[in-house]
Formats: structure tokens, C-alpha cells, sequence
């Protein structure tokens, strides 16, 4: 058995949602002897972001019903201590010091802006640690150039003060109509959040498509289907700035850009306007310390996620992660990624050598009543990673048609035609596509050709699937198609 006795004990985390407390929970299962801190900039623990829009919509009735945990259950049964309104702003390397500046009345405006460095109340201490494990997380793009910016109808949309300023905002004021600035999953799951709601949505993206990590043949569907309500897209544009009443500071319409044409421009009139154009990570305090970090500010670690510091770890949002097909290190900020390299990180500060393998950047989202999936390389990365890939698309059916409800799913894998290997799968459809996103991505982890993966034995019930599965369906018609070389 490992002896820990020789080891410092002053633990610090930085940040107390899913890394970081994962993070704080891994080092008191291993050093019950440990001292814990968790420093938090904001009030509130222990939940994900992913989850706010289903609050705006009114699925969620209660903020409180996100947040997993208290700050009281890690006290009491973890002995963990949470510091909240903590942020930390600076960090001594050599010293093993933070600058922290505490506010114990903080709260944020609904655009975000940290208001701390503004209130009377704040104060500064220092805090010396043995380990500290950095999980500091992300924030919003600003726009902070962009006129008409600060207008009180202006939002972004991150972490539970902007859903609730938001939400107050949408009471107090019944806006008929929003636009959304940024066609990712943050936008898309707020479009549908504000569809359930009654409000008229336009959503506005500056690449060629929403989602554009997915394959063509994937967003068509997802694009008619918001058309489809009566939604509004516009692709190819971007932001200008926003037209104002000075009297109310309100802002009234938004002058698009084209990406491609700048003279060419559109003023899109809306009650409400949510900028969700993407967000960074939070590691300003380390800019001037010895801490590597990437080009997009997210810190550097090792497969044991460590950084540049021997007593400085980091997992979540707010680092670069291994992208286990390709090698190479990408920002890839997912609930999984924070979850796992949390826990490693605490563990290896704690005295273990555990490692983080990577991510395929698996994800799924519903919109507007349909599941959107992917895991692994769309056909585009591979082949910019050199592979000798190629693309198979079908359609099926969820489950049997004589049961009833059977529904289509469109499914599109990224297959090597050197080795055969699945490098990547997506799919759409309005149900069936949640765990057999699953079973791609454990293929694609596993090396699996799509030979084996047509022979894996899956199970079958006419209400659950067809026989054979559409797993078993669209790997088979990719071994055919490679046999007769067709591509």
C-alpha cells in the first residue's frame, strides 16, 4: 500500500462545479488526512450548464433542482471546505501562493460582467498551497466592442445568475420575439426553449451552417426541422452591432454582417437578443505565471493531467484535452471530459498515477424534438488528419413498423478503407439515437472494424429495434461497399 505520510496535506481547488469537485471528492477518498479547499468565484455549486436552458423553458420549475449537491453536504459528510465569492486573480508559482480577492456580496449583472473589483465589500488574501488542482472552467465570448452591447435586453448565457437574470427578464417583460446569436448547441437548445415558450425565434450564425461540427446530410434534417416551426435561420452572417433607444437602453434590432459579403447587411428587429457565440476558458490569473497554456487560453497538461508545475494539476473547461483518434490536443469542454479529468487530477495530486486517455468528443442534444449525436471524426477532420477515409450514409427505422411509432434515423460513420476501422458516426432522428451513439463510440475507442461491429451480437425486441439493429445495418453496407471498392 502506497504510504502517504510523507506528503504535504494543504490542498487547493479552483472552481467547485464538475471537476472540481470531482476533483475534491478523488483526494478525499485517497488522503483522509488532506486539507481541502475549494475556492469558487461565484455563489452557486455543483451543477452544469447544459441544464439551464430546461429551466428557461419551464421543463426544470426550480434552479435549485439543478444543483446536484450543497455546500453544506461536502462540508459536513466530505469535510471539504467551499469558499464562495472567491475568485481567484492571480498565482505565485514559485511561491505556491493565489491572490484571491473575496466579495461577500457579490452578485452579477445579466450580461455577466464580474461586478466584484466594483463593490465596497471585497477584499484580497492569499492563499498558500501543497497541490492545487485548477478547474476554474469557461466563460462567454464577449463581445465587448460591439455596439449597443450593455443594452438591458442583451443577455449571454452560461451559468445560473444568467438563467435566472434571464428568466426574469423573460417574465417581467413577455418578449414575442428573440434572436439568438450563435447557431451552436447553446444557442440551438435555448431556440428551443423559447419556441416552448411561445417567443418567435431567429437564429443567426456566422459559418455556413449551425452545428457545423456535423455532417452536411445531418444539419439539413436538423435545419428543416426548425424551419419546420416556423423558426428563422441565417447562415453567413454575423454581428455588426446592435441599433438602441437611448432613452429605455433597450436595444430594438441587430445589424447583421455577411461573413463573406460585409457589404452586404440585414437589421433583424427582435424583443430580446442572447449572444451564444462561444466560450473561452477562465484562466486570465495565469497569464503571466509559468503555467503553459494554448493559443485559446486553455492550460496544457499531461496524460496524468498535470501541468507545466509538478504540484499543479487541471481538468475540465478549461483545458486542452487528447483527442484519442487523432493525438493531437483540442478544446473539447464536455460534462464527461470535466468529470474524468477531474477525478484523475485529484487522485494524482493526491499521490496516485492514474491517466486520462482523451476524448472522442461524444455528445447528444435534443432540439426541437430531435436527438442530434456524434462521436469520433467527421469525414472533413479525417481526412485533414491524412486518413484514408471515407463516408457511408443510410436511413432506418427505429424499431419495427408493424408496433407502430417506428420513427426514421439517418445515421452517417467515417469509416479508414486501409484498415476498415469506424473513425467517427453521427445521427439524427426524433428517437433510437441516445445509446446507439454509445455503441459507436465504445467501437471507435476499441479500434472495432466495421466488420466486427456488423458481427456484434446486439439485442433485439421488435419495440426496440429492427433485425438487424441499424448499427449492425449500416456497418455491413460499409464492409460490402469496401469489398466491392466502390469509393
Amino acid at each position: 500500500m502506497f504510504d502517504y505520510s510523507n506528503l504535504n496535506k494543504n490542498f487547493i481547488v479552483i472552481g467547485a462545479n464538475t471537476a472540481g469537485l470531482a476533483a475534491a471528492n478523488q483526494i478525499r477518498r485517497i488522503r483522509h488526512d488532506a486539507q481541502i479547499t475549494v475556492l469558487e468565484a461565484g455563489e452557486y455549486i455543483s451543477y452544469g450548464s447544459c441544464g439551464l436552458p430546461y429551466f428557461i423553458s419551464g421543463i426544470v420549475e426550480n434552479i435549485q433542482d439543478l444543483l446536484v449537491y450543497s455546500k453544506d453536504y461536502f462540508e459536513k459528510n466530505k469535510n471539504i471546505k467551499i469558499l464562495l465569492n472567491h475568485k481567484v486573480v492571480g498565482i505565485d508559482c514559485s511561491k505556491k501562493q493565489l491572490a484571491v480577492l473575496v466579495n461577500n456580496n457579490c452578485r452579477q449583472n445579466n450580461n455577466s460582467k464580474d461586478n466584484i473589483q466594483n463593490n465596497k465589500s471585497t477584499n484580497f488574501l492569499n492563499f498558500s498551497f501543497d497541490k492545487l488542482i485548477i478547474c476554474s472552467g469557461a466563460s462567454p465570448i464577449k463581445l465587448e466592442d460591439t455596439e449597443g452591447i450593455n443594452s438591458k435586453n442583451v443577455f449571454y448565457f452560461r451559468n445560473v445568475y444568467d438563467a435566472l437574470n434571464l428568466k426574469n427578464f423573460l417574465k417581467s417583460n413577455t418578449p414575442q420575439s428573440a434572436a439568438i446569436i450563435g447557431g451552436g448547441y447553446i444557442g440551438l437548445l435555448l431556440a428551443d426553449a423559447f419556441y416552448k415558450l411561445g417567443i418567435k425565434v431567429n437564429i443567426v450564425e456566422a459559418k455556413p451552417k449551425i452545428y457545423s461540427d456535423y455532417e452536411d446530410e445531418i444539419i439539413e434534417i436538423l435545419t428543416n426541422q426548425v424551419l419546420k416551426n416556423n423558426q428563422k435561420i441565417f447562415t453567413n452572417y454575423k454581428l455588426k452591432k446592435f441599433n438602441c433607444n437611448k432613452a429605455n437602453n433597450f436595444a430594438y434590432s441587430a445589424l447583421l454582417e455577411h461573413s463573406l459579403k460585409p457589404a452586404e447587411l440585414i437589421e433583424l428587429d427582435s424583443d430580446i437578443f442572447i449572444i451564444c457565440t462561444g466560450i473561452k476558458p477562465n484562466t486570465e490569473f495565469l497569464k503571466n505565471s509559468s503555467i503553459d497554456i494554448a493559443k485559446n487560453g486553455a492550460i496544457k497538461t499531461s496524460s496524468t493531467c498535470q501541468t507545466t508545475q509538478p504540484s499543479i494539476f487541471a481538468a475540465g473547461d478549461c483545458c486542452m484535452v487528447k483527442n484519442i483518434i487523432t493525438n493531437s490536443y483540442e478544446y473539447i469542454p464536455t460534462a464527461q471530459n470535466a468529470l474524468k479529468m477531474g477525478r484523475i487530477a485529484g487522485a494524482n495530486a493526491a499521490g496516485q498515477k492514474e491517466v486520462f486517455q482523451g476524448s472522442l468528443n461524444t455528445k447528444i442534444d435534443k432540439i426541437f424534438d430531435l436527438e442530434i449525436a456524434r462521436t469520433g471524426l467527421s469525414l472533413n477532420t479525417a481526412l485533414e488528419y491524412k486518413f484514408d477515409a471515407v463516408k457511408i450514409t443510410d436511413q432506418y427505422l427505429s424499431h419495427v413498423k408493424a408496433l407502430g411509432g417506428a420513427v426514421k434515423v439517418n445515421v452517417s460513420i467515417v469509416v479508414d478503407k486501409k484498415t476498415r476501422k469506424i473513425l467517427g458516426a453521427q445521427m439524427i432522428g426524433s428517437q433510437g439515437v441516445s445509446k446507439r451513439i454509445d455503441v459507436f463510440s465504445t467501437a471507435v475507442l476499441a479500434g472495432l472494424t466495421v466488420d466486427n461491429i456488423y458481427q456484434l451480437d446486439l439485442s433485439y425486441s421488435p419495440f426496440a429495434s429492427t433485425l438487424p439493429d441499424l448499427i449492425n445495418k449500416i456497418c455491413g453496407k460499409a464492409s460490402l461497399l469496401l469489398n466491392k471498392a466502390k469509393f
